[in-house]
């Protein structure tokens, strides 16, 4: 299994495509992208059409999972930096 939080396939396609972004954006691997997916998830159910992930667009949700909740990475302030990874 790819994603070690609980996820359908529905939705399982969506972070796929936020994986794909962060590996566009950023320059990482696709590896690490999962790995932090799966890190800012972790715990979470993430099922059905009734969810976050329907609420905002791919390059939101791959700036959230690579710098964190609270960056403010859409204001781009001189500190920004990504979250460590693993």
């Amino acid at each position: 299994m790819k994603y070690t939080f609980i996820t359908d396939s529905k939705n399982e396609a969506h972070f796929d495509k936020i994986a794909l972004k962060m590996v566009d954006l950023f320059k990482i691997d696709h590896e690490e992208a999962v790995g932090r997916i799966n890190r800012h998830w972790s715990g979470e159910t993430v099922t059905g059409s009734d969810n976050m992930l329907d609420h905002e667009v791919l390059d939101y949700w791959a700036n959230t999972v690579f710098y964190g909740w609270g960056s403010f990475w859409w204001m781009n302030p001189p500190d920004l930096k990504p979250l460590p990874y693993p």
